[in-house]
């Protein structure tokens, strides 16, 4: 991919309204059903085709990391830039999270530019964004670790251990932002069963005063559930807006 539409696939992923964009970034494990003690590998899903479609580039992607359900950080081997692999050693639930690397993107007559505006005197709109992502993988069929915070600036939280959830119900998740209660941040939605191949992505609603949202579960397969925040940059001659995203991939029975 030429870096010209990397720059403008990643300006409408942060730029534009939720369902208009044209990239997102997930985790998706290759099992449903893991036992203890048997290699589980997770895929780094980016791009606008729910749950695969494009290889993020390596230079984009800052981390991946797993903690068991005792809070403890696991080893991971990588196997591409995308497939990581790890061995759960008991029961529980297993915190999968990924970061994109933060960076700033200007909005210059010549194009989109990687860079600030005080390195671009032309720039008409620059924004800092920050990428977060992550799944929870149950082992055991247990219930212990699903409330792990990944501890990224922006987090969508299980308020309900994903492995009890059937299609039919509600899923309550509640947003983070900085490890505090977002209200008022936009919940956006998709699954395997989408029915609209032209618009992947659906906005639902926004986080209540407790910074809280109920997910209505219409469809059996693997769901994805991002959050959106926009804050002021404080150094306006600097950028303009930082824009948060983050997401959470489950399976709905």
């Amino acid at each position: 991919m030429k870096r010209s539409l990397i720059l403008f696939s990643l300006a409408l992923v942060l730029a534009l309204p939720v369902p208009a964009q044209a990239h997102f970034f997930w985790l998706m494990p290759d099992q449903t059903t893991v036992e203890i003690g048997k290699p589980l590998q997770v895929e780094v899903g980016f791009g606008h085709k729910f749950p695969k479609d494009e290889e993020i580039k390596a230079e984009r992607l800052q981390s991946v990391k797993v903690i068991g359900p005792d809070g403890k950080e696991l080893p991971l081997t990588k196997i591409s830039t995308v497939r990581y692999e790890f061995v759960p050693p008991a029961a529980g639930f297993y915190l999968v999270s990924a970061q994109m690397k933060p960076g700033f993107v200007c909005r210059t007559p010549q194009g989109m530019k990687m860079q600030t505006k005080k390195e671009l005197p032309d720039a008409e709109f620059c924004f800092h964004f920050d990428m977060a992502c992550k799944t929870l993988v149950d082992v055991g069929k247990q219930s212990q670790g699903y409330h792990q915070s990944a501890k990224s600036v922006l987090e969508v939280m299980p308020l309900q251990a994903p492995n009890t959830l059937k299609a039919g119900g509600e899923f309550p998740v509640k947003v983070l932002f900085q490890g505090k209660p977002l209200p008022g941040a936009e919940i956006t939605v998709t699954h395997t069963q989408w029915p609209d191949p032209k618009k992947q992505f659906a906005v639902v609603g926004k986080t209540d005063a407790q910074g809280e949202f109920r997910l209505k579960l219409d469809k059996p397969g693997r769901w994805l559930v991002i959050a959106g925040h926009k804050t002021p940059y404080p150094d306006k001659t600097e950028c303009d807006e930082n824009m948060y995203r983050a997401s959470l991939s489950f399976e709905v029975k």
